[in-house]
């Protein structure tokens, strides 16, 4: 199925703001902070890219080949064409000039590529990746002074130095460079978040210091602060109109998500949502919509509970299709004929359900959606709440649940196959996994729509 959303883009890299207006300058140094793993080869390389220096650029690295360069971040074959033979064959040529292996150098040779760079090239990009090994091969002196005579040289040049580092102390460089940031990770109920501290961009002023990020496709995507207006839905005639799908897999239209819950959702299965009390309902609406219109675009016949009303976007749509249909539980005429009775309540909550249906050819295959809030008046106990879980996925191809977090929602988190629960992290909005294993999913808006994008935490 090919989904309208969540499709690789690396023309679109989200850096933090600050930090890409700070790119502007036409001479800068940068010191990229951070341990092992946090990220700094894929910040260097996915600024080297936000510049389009495909050629007027010298990576140094330290560490790694510039064949495990391209092996590991394959996106840059796109960016800087790689020669058919051999990466570190001398024969290569000036195609790949632009990266140089420097982990056997010592300082002095590594000092001069530098230098003959900063006088040969006009404007160029050095990065160099990373400068611990550099250092450590020199004695407190000689370091702040090759230092200082870089920065000259960078200026007289007006060219771009960036150097990474994993030192956790302030050191001699982070007091020279004009701007320094720091990456870091942190590791909760088995889910790793990613952050990008702001400490200093010398002539830019900051206004959010810290960014989660994502590292997926090995390029960095940063999440912007968390704003309710983006996700309000203003005219539903302009959702975009795409054609239909003939796949019968269930699927909920975000690749992300699909694949990280085995590329199809569970048959008659049972999904969950909650929400943080912080995040607006529009984000929870514009959500759903897009799931609905999914199905409905695969053909599936929607099941709504009528408290879901403000979801309706779909409906036009539906209307237009012969293969499926949308069926309404109409939760005040449902209540109007519930007795005091509490089995009295359930038994006719069962048989208004099997009378919406009622019409239903035998080959249709419905994808409902309910709110616990409207099931709390025959829902008052654990065996309730087993009993309806059990009717629900029994009934409908693949049933969802919204839950009030008012609602003890805990109560079925042991009954459903996938939960998912928007939660606000650092003022980013995310969608976290909790069944079948915890996973983070970083949410922005898409176009003006507005339409939602999940972007895996990785």
């Amino acid at each position: 199925m090919v989904n309208r959303v969540n499709m690789v883009n690396h023309n679109l890299l989200d850096i933090p703001s600050e930090l890409e207006e700070f790119m502007k300058n036409d001479t800068y140094s940068l010191l990229v902070k951070g341990p092992s793993g946090s990220g700094k080869t894929t910040l260097s390389l996915t600024i080297l890219h936000s510049l389009k220096a495909k050629n007027n650029f010298f990576y140094i690295s330290t560490r790694s080949s510039p064949k495990q360069i391209f092996e590991h971040y394959p996106w840059l074959r796109k960016f800087v064409k790689a020669p058919s033979r051999d990466i570190d064959s001398p024969e290569v040529g000036q195609n790949l000039s632009a990266f140089e292996d420097a982990r056997l150098d010592e300082p002095e040779s590594l000092f001069e590529r530098v230098t003959n760079q900063l006088m040969d090239v006009k404007n160029p990009v050095i990065i160099i990746d990373s400068w611990d090994s550099v250092a450590s091969l020199m004695d407190r002196e000689a370091r702040l002074n090759n230092e200082r005579v870089l920065q000259t040289w960078r200026e007289r040049a007006k060219a771009k130095l960036i150097f990474t580092t994993e030192e956790s102390v302030e050191s001699s460089l982070e007091n020279i460079v004009d701007g320094v940031v720091e990456l870091n990770y942190e590791l909760k109920d088995g889910i790793r978040t990613r952050s990008i501290l702001l400490k200093k961009l010398r002539g830019i002023p900051i206004k959010r210091s810290l960014y989660l990020f994502t590292l997926k496709d090995r390029i960095m995507r940063c999440f912007h602060s968390y704003d309710a207006r983006d996700f309000k839905i203003i005219n539903k005639d302009n959702i975009s109109k795409e054609k239909e799908s003939h796949t019968q897999v269930l699927q909920s239209g975000y690749h992300d998500l699909d694949n990280y819950v085995g590329s199809t959702l569970p048959q008659n299965g049972l999904i969950t949502i909650e929400k943080d009390d912080a995040v607006s309902n529009d984000t929870i609406v514009l959500f759903l919509n897009d799931l609905l219109q999914n199905f409905s675009r695969m053909n599936y016949s929607l099941l709504l509970d009528s408290t879901l009303g403000a979801i309706v976007t779909v409906t036009n749509k539906s209307k237009s299709k012969n293969q499926q249909k949308l069926y309404l539980i109409d939760v005040p005429e449902l209540q109007e004929k519930f007795s005091k009775n509490d089995l009295s309540r359930k038994n006719t909550f069962y048989k208004y359900v099997d009378k919406a249906i009622s019409g239903r050819e035998n080959r249709e295959k419905i994808v409902a959606m309910m709110e616990s809030g409207s099931m709390a008046s025959f829902i008052s106990t654990t065996s309730d709440i087993d009993n309806y879980c059990r009717y629900i996925k029994r009934k409908f191809e693949l049933s969802f649940l919204i839950l009030n977090s008012n609602n003890t929602p805990e109560k079925y988190y042991s009954l459903s196959d996938i939960h998912l629960k928007f939660i606000l992290i650092c003022g980013t909005l995310f969608l976290k996994c909790s069944t079948p294993a915890s996973a983070l999913f970083g949410i922005k808006v898409v176009n003006s729509v507005p339409q939602i994008q999940l972007d895996h935490v990785l």
